[in-house]
Order: structure tokens, then C-alpha cells, then sequence
């Protein structure tokens, strides 16, 4: 590839684009050319040259195109822009599978798999005793009260308890159903096992999983101190990691 230059005297100089670099342009730059190479790089470079170039084109071609394109010169083997175009593209957990080719496994094969059920021989009431236990430290933590009976009491302080406790995470909180649409779970406690969308999973006392949905259901819930607190369960209507970054607003209930 040439390069015509013309100057200001209308003199035309056709100049190569692959040429070596003058002494003069060399000492204004003030960079090396002068690339080091070891034995086996300078076998092996020129015979993968011929190897790689079109078939078409003679031993003595081959070897004039590598002394004038490649021989001494920095090359870049790798595309910059692509690669960058590619690292941004994705984000987090999708740039890895997209990297590996993995595919991301949908909710019908979790449902499949069974991945969120508990088995039979885990449903006992004792295996989750201390699951309530840190649940009663972190509600105390987040609340930000230790005599929680006397500060119940006062209205304003009540309400600042009830805008953190919908936020909080219910996972080994012990629920009860004091009203419900459906009269079959009322009367029904335990330990929640589960939290979804819907519903709680309760495991009870006798050793059995109970799933509980939360429209038009009413709780108790047993704070530390032996403090209860209603929920209603309509209001609840939110998976737990969403609930936590939401902002409520005070809205009517209906009664049951």
C-alpha cells in the first residue's frame, strides 16, 4: 500500500506505507524499534507466515511479504474494540455463562428438579428451633429495641417498629393464622420455613409442612419479650429481597 504526498511546491512523493522508519523520525520519537527476539520465535515465525498466506501465492512471495510486513515490526494479534464491546456487554452472573456457554436454568426445570422443596426426613419442628433463635436476635437488632413491651406502648415508636418490621425477613419467624377466607387455617403456627410470593411455609409443632397463603389471611407474629404483633398478609404480597427495597405507603385494610 503507497501513500501520494503532496507538497506545497505541487510536488508529488509516493511514499510506502510498510517502509522503515527514517533515522531521523527515529531520534525525534525517542521509542525503541529495536524489538528483541530469542532463537526460537525467529525460526518459527516466518515458516507460520508462509504456512498461514494464500496458496496461490509462491515460496518467494511469501517470504518478500514477511520481510516487508512482519519482520521487525509490533503487531497486534487481538482486537481491542471487540473485546471491549464483548466485557461490557454482559453483567455479573450473565457475563460468566455467556463466557462458558451455559445455559441458565429456567423455574419449570427448578420445579423439576425440586430444588426449593424440603424433604420429608428435614420437616421436623426441632431442626428449625434454632433458625427462630436467630431470627430473634436479628428482629431485635433491627428493631433497635431491648425492652420491646414497654416501647410497643407508645404510638409513635409503634409505628417506626411497624414501617421496619414489613421490610424484614420472615424466614424462622413464628407465624399463627388468627383469621382467614378459608376456615381450614385458622388456628394454624409455626416456624416459617419458607417465604414466596403467595404463600409461608410453616412448619408446625406436630412435624408437618403446612403451606399458607397470604391473601386474605391475618397473622400473629411473636416478637421477642413475648410481644405479638397482626400482619395482614395482603399486605405482604412481595417476595422477601423485593419487600426489603420497597417503599410502602399506608393503605386502608379491609377486615376479614
Amino acid at each position: 500500500m503507497c501513500l501520494r504526498v503532496y507538497t506545497m511546491s505541487n510536488n508529488t512523493h509516493v511514499v510506502d506505507l510498510y517502509s522503515q522508519l527514517s533515522k531521523n523520525v527515529k531520534s525525534k520519537s525517542g521509542a525503541s524499534t529495536d524489538i528483541p527476539m530469542d532463537q526460537a520465535t525467529g525460526k518459527f515465525t516466518p515458516g507460520f507466515i508462509e504456512r498461514v498466506v494464500d496458496k496461490d501465492i509462491s515460496d518467494t512471495k511469501a517470504q518478500v511479504a514477511y520481510s516487508e510486513r512482519v519482520d521487525g515490526r509490533m503487531l497486534l494479534l487481538t482486537n481491542p474494540f471487540k473485546e471491549k464491546k464483548a466485557k461490557h456487554s454482559c453483567i455479573g452472573d450473565s457475563a460468566v455463562l455467556k463466557k462458558s456457554g451455559r445455559k441458565k436454568i429456567t423455574a419449570k426445570e427448578k420445579r423439576q428438579l425440586k430444588i426449593y422443596d424440603i424433604p420429608a426426613e428435614a420437616r421436623r419442628y426441632e431442626l428449625f428451633l434454632p433458625l427462630h433463635r436467630l431470627w430473634s436476635k436479628y428482629i431485635e437488632s433491627l428493631l433497635g429495641i431491648k425492652d420491646m413491651a414497654e416501647q410497643m406502648a407508645d404510638a409513635k415508636q409503634q409505628q417506626q417498629v411497624l414501617g421496619r418490621l414489613i421490610k424484614a425477613d420472615m424466614h424462622g419467624a413464628k407465624l399463627a393464622v388468627e383469621r382467614s377466607k378459608c376456615p381450614n387455617f385458622v388456628g394454624i403456627s409455626g416456624i416459617v420455613a419458607q417465604e414466596t410470593k403467595n404463600v409461608f411455609k410453616l412448619i408446625t409443632a406436630n412435624d408437618r409442612l403446612v403451606v399458607v397463603p397470604k391473601a386474605r389471611c391475618v397473622f400473629t407474629l411473636h416478637l421477642p419479650s413475648n410481644v405479638q404483633c397482626v400482619i395482614y398478609g395482603d399486605q405482604f404480597m412481595y417476595r422477601a429481597s423485593d419487600r426489603a427495597s420497597k417503599k410502602f405507603k399506608p393503605k386502608p385494610t379491609i377486615d376479614l
